[in-house]
């Protein structure tokens, strides 16, 4: 009875995700980049996304905090982390107003000194440092997801 070869299924991806709940108050983000940083580093994350990472995060993290709610009660914000071999991703999501940071037109670049603002440019950086993104409105919360390939992207390992 001859042989016969069967193609072994590809091994699926390994995933792995942690949780960190912190309150809407500016003070927490030092908590968050501590996990971030410890995270990013048991994780073995390459450089170039933790970068990536740790500035997309802030970014997200600040917005909620700043612009989500129009009382002063403290709040629950809910930031998960998710790593493949291939990419890392963030969720922050929050009970705040709605609101879907892409449908936000994009600022113009200042021209000088004098007409540049602070403020405005956060969206941008999030656009710019992420490879996949998107906004859910979900069961009363909004959820801001923000993807970063951890592979090379020259195909060198």
């Amino acid at each position: 009875m001859p042989a016969t070869l069967q193609a072994k299924a590809p091994e699926p991806e390994t995933l792995q995700e942690v949780t960190l709940v912190i309150e809407n108050r500016l003070s927490e983000l030092a908590r968050v980049e501590r996990w971030l940083a410890e995270t990013v580093a048991a994780w073995s994350i390459p450089e170039r996304a933790a970068f990536a990472l740790d500035l997309v995060m802030n970014e997200a993290v600040t917005n909620v905090v700043n612009h989500a709610y129009r009382d002063t009660g403290v709040r629950e914000i809910r930031i998960l982390l998710r790593h493949t071999d291939d990419w890392v991703e963030i969720e922050v999501s929050d009970d705040g107003e709605a609101f879907d940071p892409f449908a936000v037109p994009v600022v113009a670049a200042p021209t000088d000194l004098e007409q540049a603002s602070i403020g405005g440019r956060g969206i941008h950086l999030i656009k710019a440092f992420t490879d996949d993104r998107d906004y859910r409105r979900v069961a009363g919360r909004n959820h801001l997801r923000l993807r970063i390939e951890t592979s090379d992207p020259s195909g060198d390992a």
